[in-house]
């Protein structure tokens, strides 16, 4: 069943949901087999687009995938778990994302202000002041993953309608609370969305 009432499409709700996120995992097309990678990130966005940073080495599998295929997908994820503490009727909670995206090389020689733009953005995400070891970003390549905002949603399990409802309820450390969530208003809104289709990648 597709619980349409649980799509996100508010930029600032899915920004927020990757600030929560810790990895993104890329699927690269290999052939007729999909080819998905574990990694870090950093993002921007503008009017039109989602940028997500990513890097790697100088070598490796995926660089030969991206020269062949640019076409990437994108998932984020965050889960909490507490089937012993059920909480207005639910024992789990997530957050996620999903984009289409294209990637490509930032050429430091040829982009230095957008690499480093890239690398500002990756180390926020990951908490960190810089690079300590100025050699080491002459060891990687930095890479763009552009995705147009239509074809990037998010999803959750409780209803999230602003950018504060995105972190996690601790319900270890809440009053016990047995009354489910009030999502009416977003039954509505998934029958004008249904009816509009505009659910990414599920109505043609």
């Amino acid at each position: 069943m597709v619980r349409y009432e649980r799509y996100v499409y508010d930029h600032d709700i899915i920004t927020a949901i990757l600030d929560l996120c810790e990895i993104v995992h890329v699927g690269f097309m290999d052939k007729n087999n999909a080819y998905v990678v574990p990694m870090n990130y950093g993002y921007g966005v503008t009017k039109d687009k989602l940028l997500i940073f990513v890097h790697t080495g100088k070598e490796g599998y995926k660089l030969k995938l991206i020269k062949n295929n640019p076409n990437v997908c994108l998932s984020f994820a965050a889960w909490r778990n507490y089937p012993d503490h059920p909480y207005k009727g639910h024992v789990h909670d997530f957050r996620s994302v999903m984009a289409f995206g294209k990637i490509h090389m930032i050429e430091l020689d040829k982009e230095p202000e957008y690499c480093k733009t890239a690398l500002q953005a990756l180390f926020k995400k990951t908490h960190r002041s810089g690079c300590k070891n100025p050699k080491g970003i002459k060891a990687i390549n930095m890479y763009v993953i552009e995705c147009n905002w239509e074809d990037v949603s998010g999803k959750t399990e409780i209803p999230v309608r602003r950018p504060e409802d995105v972190p996690f309820v601790d319900v270890y450390n809440v009053p016990e609370d047995s009354e489910p969530y009030d999502d009416t208003d977003l039954y509505l809104t998934r029958e004008d969305n249904i009816k509009n289709k505009n659910f990414l990648g599920f109505l043609d």
